[in-house]
């Protein structure tokens, strides 16, 4: 009976890729610039095999991490979230593409998808190694230092660093749980170097409100549950993974500061 519906998820899983699939490619035939239908075309050709390669890694990354002693097969809710991890990384790269200069825009692409592995990790694992997020840090002062602002990628590393540091210590204390995490503060670093001092307003105020939304979703979700089933509302603090909201606010923090083209300013 397992294997029955081990085969319908994967069918199921077939399904929503063929479909996104199709769905890019017959947006990009009826693109009217030639260009945009290209990278179209392009994002849709990509797109399954990203979907094969983060299987690929999000599988062995605990092992190597040590969380793990052999890989574990991904459950159907992972294999659909993987879907939309790279569906959404796939949806921000045609708009970079599309709307950046070519360089920028890849450099912006590679940024997203190092985000978008590690919240995939920290939704699943609760946990996101340093495999992933010190080479994207170092990256960002790559970037920075091709661009010629190597101070404002070192700042925006730094002053995300201690902003988050400061948050997590208050609602640590204020809510009396223990949300200390190195690799919450090392990825808001690596983020920051990317965005730059310039985009870390920007960047902190929507994963501030990402987060927020989230939790409060899950708070919700989980009471209307429990009064559902009768049972007395819980006092607990819902506190939600990161990631998610630290790799979205990226993605729009990087398009409206190299959106040039289709953003004013």
């Amino acid at each position: 009976m397992s294997g029955k519906r081990m085969r319908k998820s994967e069918l199921s899983d077939g399904f929503v890729l063929a479909a996104a699939t199709t769905g890019m490619v017959l947006w990009s035939l009826l693109a009217r610039d030639g260009r945009t239908s290209l990278i179209g075309l392009g994002a849709a050709a990509w797109f399954p095999v990203s979907v094969v390669l983060y299987r690929i890694v999000l599988r062995w990354m605990p092992v190597i991490g040590g969380l793990y002693g052999r890989p574990v097969q991904p459950g159907p809710q992972r294999r659909r979230e993987i879907i939309a991890g790279c569906l959404l990384t796939a949806s921000f790269s045609i708009v970079f593409l599309g709307c950046m200069p070519g360089q920028v825009a890849v450099a912006d692409m590679v940024a997203l998808n190092f985000a978008c592995l590690a919240a995939l990790l920290d939704r699943s694992e609760r946990w996101m190694p340093t495999h992933i997020l010190i080479p994207m840090l170092l990256l960002g002062l790559m970037n920075g230092i091709w661009k010629g602002n190597a101070d404002n990628a070192v700042l925006g590393a730094a002053a995300a660093w201690g902003c988050t540091l400061l948050v997590l210590v208050f609602i640590a204390v204020s809510a009396r749980v223990s949300v200390l995490s190195s690799d919450d503060v090392t990825l808001a670093a690596a983020c920051g170097a990317w965005v730059g001092i310039g985009g870390l307003s920007t960047f902190l105020l929507l994963t501030g409100f990402l987060y927020w939304v989230s939790c409060m979703l899950a708070r919700y979700s989980s009471t209307s549950r429990a009064e559902g089933a009768g049972r007395h509302r819980s006092e607990t603090i819902w506190i939600r993974s990161t990631g998610l909201s630290f790799a979205v606010s990226l993605a729009v923090t990087m398009l409206l500061r190299d959106g040039g083209q289709i953003l004013p300013g």
